[in-house]
C-alpha cells in the first residue's frame, strides 16, 4: 500500500504523518459530514473512567454531549481528574476549573468519547480518532487575520457542517494563527540528561517560544528510566541507591525511595502494579509497589549488573547477574523464586517473546546468545557468534531478535521459529541501541552520527534485508564521552517512536540536540534543543485518545478559559467529522480561600495560607553551590495543618530560562526546606504553590534570590536560618 502523507495535528508542527486519512491537510476534512446536538443526560455508563483512573464518589451525573452520525453514536463528557493515591495522593482538580487570568490553577480533566453503534449499542473499537476544544466566542477572535477564521455560524451559535469541517481542517494544517484551546493528539518528550535532571520538551509550541515545557531536578545522575503503562509516573534509578518517582502531569519528583547500591536497569511490570530496580552494586533486585511507592521485596540474584525482561504478560520476571552464572526466575505476583537456569557468566542482556515462548540471553564476553524455553524454564539452544555483545531486543511482533554488538559492528537477526541466525549485518559503527516502527528497525551508531534502518518487512525472506543510513547531527554520540553505563549492559534509549508510528525522535548527546525523522525522508526533518544538556536516554509520553476500554477514548487534558467550547472529533472509519460541545466552568474555589480572586472565587479572595522565608532577605547564593532554601508555611483558619504533599515550590530564573520545581521537605513545626542547585549567575524567583488550599501559582508573592558566579566576590550566600 502507497504511503500517504498529511501535515500532523501532533508533533513538530511541520513534520509530516503517515495516517489512515490518505490525503494532505488542506483537503483532509473535503466531503466529511459535520453534525451537532444539544447535550443530553448522561446514561449510566457514560461516565465511567478510563483505566487507571480514580473511581468517583457518587454525584450528580455528568453533563454528556452525544450526536448520532453515519450509524454511529458519539458522546463525549469532561471528568474531573480527582484524588489518586497511585499518583501521590492529592486532589487533581476538577473539570470545570479554568480561568484567564495569570494566577488560574489550569485543571487537569480527563477528556472522554464513547463511541457505539447506534443501532446495536455495541461498542466500536479499533478508531485512530483525533480530537480538539476550542472556546466557541473567542474561535475567531484568535485569528491573525480574518480570514485564517474561515466559515463560522452566527456568533454563540454551535457550527454548522462548513464551519465544523473549516476548524478540523486549519486545526490539523498546524497554523500558527489559530491554535485550539485543548489538543488531544499531543505527546511530550522526557530527556535524561548528564546533569541531574529531566527536560519536558513540548514539540508543539509555537515558534518563538521555548519548547522546553518544564525541567526536573533529580537528587543525583539518572542511570535509567521506565515509564508506567498508565502514564502518570516516570521511574528513574538514580546513583547514590534511590529512584525517583516522578509526576508527569505536575512535572515534579513525589518521591525517592531507596534501592540498594548502584541501582541500574529500572522496570516496570506489564500489568503496572509494580517497579523493579536492579542493584548491580549489591547483587539485588529492589521490587517497589507501583502505588504506595513501597519497597514490596529485595531479591538475591547474583553479582553484577542486571537486566530484567517479563514474559506471559508479567506472570514471570527473568533476571540476569553478569558476574553470576544464572538466570533467576521469580514469581511475578507472589514475588517468590520459581527456579535458576544455568547460562554461564558474563550476560549482558535479555529479552522475552510471548509470541515465540522463548527467553533469549546475551553472553558479551562469550559472544553468544542462549536460547531458553519459557514454559519449561531450561535451555534450549545456543546462537555462537562474536565477543563483544551488547543490547538485544526482539521486533514487536516476537518472532525476531536483534542482537547488537559494538566491538564487531554487527547486527545478527535471530529467527524464533527456527532458534538460528536468519541475517548477519555489517557496516555499522559500535550499534548500542535498536527500536522499532511498523516498518523499521532503528539502529543507533555510537561511533558515528549516523541512524541505520533496517526493513522488516524482508526479514523473513532468504537475502539480506535492506539497510538505509540516515545522518543524525554532526558529532557521533560517543565524543560526549562516557555516561553512567557504556559498553556492555549500556542502560540508555536513545531513539524514541513517535506515536505516529512513521519515524523516530533520535537523541544526539555529542551534539545536545534531538533530532526528528519521518520515514521516506533523506535527512532528519527538524532538531529540537536540549537547551545545553546531553540527552542521555529519552522517552516519548503520549497524551493522545486512546482506547481505554472497547469502544471508549480517553486522554488526560489542561483545561483552558472557561465558557462554552465546540468539541471537534475527526474519525478514520467510517471518515466522519463531527463538532460536540463541553462547558468549561469558572475555577472551583479552594476551602478557606478562593484562586487569586478569578470569577465565581468571591473576587480577590485571599490565599488560604500564609508563608514566611526564612532565609535573609536579598540572600546571595553561588552558581553551581547547593544551598538549602527553609521557610514556614501555614494554614490559615481552623483548617488542618499544612501537608508538604500539598504545596508544590517553584524557582524560576527571571525573566525566562531555567527552572526548577518539587516537593519541600516536612521538618516540623510548619516549617519546610527545599535544596536547590542554582545552575548559573543571575535573577531567579523563589515560588510557593498550594492550590487546594486557595493558593494557587502567582498568589503568594514570590522571593527574589540573586545568584552570583562560582567565586566571585560579594556577600557570602548564607543559608536558611
Amino acid at each position: 500500500m502507497a504511503r500517504r502523507i498529511w501535515t500532523s495535528a501532533r508533533g513538530l508542527g511541520v513534520g509530516l504523518r503517515l495516517a489512515w486519512l490518505g490525503a494532505c491537510a488542506a483537503g483532509a476534512c473535503a466531503g466529511l459530514g459535520c453534525e451537532r446536538r444539544a447535550p443530553l443526560p448522561a446514561s449510566p455508563g457514560d461516565d465511567a473512567a478510563p483505566a487507571g483512573a480514580p473511581a468517583q464518589a457518587e454525584a450528580a451525573p455528568l453533563p454528556v454531549s452525544r450526536v448520532e452520525r453515519d450509524g454511529l453514536s458519539i458522546a463525549f463528557s469532561l471528568r474531573p481528574l480527582e484524588r489518586d493515591e497511585r499518583r501521590g495522593g492529592t486532589d487533581r482538580g476538577a473539570a470545570s476549573v479554568a480561568g484567564a487570568s495569570a494566577a488560574a490553577a489550569f485543571a487537569d480533566a480527563v477528556a472522554e468519547f464513547t463511541i457505539t453503534d447506534a443501532e446495536t449499542g455495541a461498542p466500536v473499537s479499533g478508531l485512530s480518532p483525533l480530537g480538539w476544544m476550542s472556546r466557541r466566542a473567542g474561535e475567531a477572535e484568535g485569528a491573525a487575520d480574518p480570514a485564517d477564521a474561515g466559515p463560522t455560524s452566527a456568533a454563540g451559535a454551535a457550527p454548522d457542517d462548513e464551519a465544523c469541517r473549516a476548524k478540523i481542517k486549519r486545526f490539523m494544517a498546524g497554523l500558527l494563527s489559530v491554535r485550539p484551546e485543548v489538543d488531544m493528539n499531543t505527546y511530550l518528550l522526557w530527556t535524561l540528561n548528564q546533569d541531574s535532571t529531566l527536560s519536558v520538551i513540548n514539540p508543539q509550541v509555537a515558534l518563538g517560544r521555548t519548547k522546553l515545557r518544564s525541567l526536573v531536578s533529580l537528587a543525583g545522575p539518572g542511570v535509567s528510566l521506565a515509564l508506567h503503562p498508565d502514564r502518570g509516573s516516570l521511574y528513574v534509578s538514580l546513583q547514590g541507591g534511590r529512584l525517583a518517582v516522578v509526576d508527569t502531569q505536575r512535572g515534579l519528583v513525589r518521591a525517592n525511595v531507596p534501592v540498594g547500591e548502584d541501582p541500574g536497569r529500572v522496570a516496570v511490570a506489564p500489568d503496572g502494579r509494580t517497579v523493579w530496580v536492579g542493584n548491580d552494586g549489591d547483587g539485588t533486585v529492589s521490587v517497589i509497589d507501583a502505588r504506595s511507592t513501597d519497597v514490596l521485596k529485595t531479591l538475591r540474584v547474583g553479582p553484577g549488573h542486571h537486566e530484567i525482561a517479563f514474559s506471559g504478560g508479567g506472570r514471570a520476571a527473568w533476571i540476569t547477574s553478569q558476574q553470576g552464572g544464572s538466570v533467576v526466575v521469580v514469581d511475578g505476583a507472589t514475588l517468590e523464586p520459581l527456579g535458576e537456569i544455568a547460562v554461564g557468566e558474563g550476560a549482558v542482556a535479555i529479552a522475552a517473546s510471548d509470541a515465540s515462548g522463548v527467553v533469549y540471553v546475551a553472553n558479551g564476553a562469550r559472544g553468544e546468545v542462549v536460547l531458553l524455553d519459557a514454559a519449561r524454564r531450561a535451555v534450549a539452544g545456543r546462537v555462537a557468534l562474536k565477543p563483544g555483545l551488547g543490547a538485544l531486543q526482539f521486533e514487536p511482533r516476537g518472532r525476531f531478535a536483534f542482537a547488537l554488538n559494538p566491538a564487531a559492528n554487527e547486527v545478527t537477526v535471530i529467527d524464533a521459529s527456527t532458534g538460528a541466525v536468519a541475517h548477519a549485518l555489517s557496516g555499522f559503527a559500535a550499534p548500542d541501541a535498536v527500536a522499532f516502527t511498523e516498518a523499521f528497525a532503528y539502529v543507533r551508531n555510537r561511533g558515528a552520527g549516523k541512524v541505520s534502518l533496517i526493513d522488516r518487512a524482508a526479514l523473513g525472506g532468504p537475502a539480506a534485508p535492506p539497510v538505509v543510513d540516515v545522518t543524525v547531527g554532526q558529532d557521533a554520540p560517543a565524543a560526549a564521552g562516557a555516561g553512567p553505563r557504556t559498553g556492555p549492559g549500556a542502560l540508555g534509549a536513545p531513539i524514541a517512536p513517535v506515536p505516529e508510528g512513521n519515524g523516530a525522535l533520535i537523541a544526539n548527546p555529542a551534539d545536545r540536540a534531538l533530532y526528528f525523522y519521518v520515514e521516506g525522508m533523506m535527512a532528519p526533518i527538524g532538531t529540537l534543543s536540549s537547551y545545553g544538556r546531553e540527552p542521555r536516554s529519552i522517552l516519548i509520553e503520549d497524551r493522545s485518545l486512546r482506547e481505554v476500554r472497547p469502544g471508549v477514548y480517553a486522554t488526560t487534558v489542561r483545561l483552558g478559559a472557561e465558557g462554552l467550547h465546540d468539541v471537534e472529533l475527526l474519525l478514520d472509519r467510517p471518515r466522519v467529522a463531527v463538532c460536540l460541545e463541553a462547558t468549561v466552568a469558572p475555577a472551583r474555589c479552594a476551602q478557606g480561600g478562593g484562586y487569586g480572586g478569578q470569577p465565581g472565587c468571591g473576587g480577590g479572595a485571599a490565599p488560604g495560607i500564609t508563608l514566611e522565608p526564612l532565609f535573609e532577605p536579598g540572600l546571595r547564593l553561588e552558581a553551581g553551590a547547593p544551598a538549602t532554601l527553609r521557610f514556614r508555611a501555614t494554614a490559615k483558619g481552623a483548617g488542618p495543618a499544612l501537608d508538604a504533599k500539598e504545596m508544590e515550590i517553584m524557582i524560576v530564573r527571571f525573566p525566562a530560562g531555567y527552572r526548577w520545581s518539587g516537593a519541600p521537605r516536612p521538618e516540623g513545626d510548619g516549617v519546610f526546606s527545599v535544596a536547590f542547585t542554582p545552575p548559573e549567575p543571575g535573577q531567579y524567583r523563589f515560588l510557593a504553590t498550594a492550590p487546594h488550599r486557595g493558593a494557587p501559582l502567582g498568589a503568594l508573592p514570590f522571593v527574589p534570590l540573586r545568584v552570583r558566579a562560582r567565586g566571585a566576590a560579594g556577600a557570602p550566600g548564607g543559608g536558611a536560618r
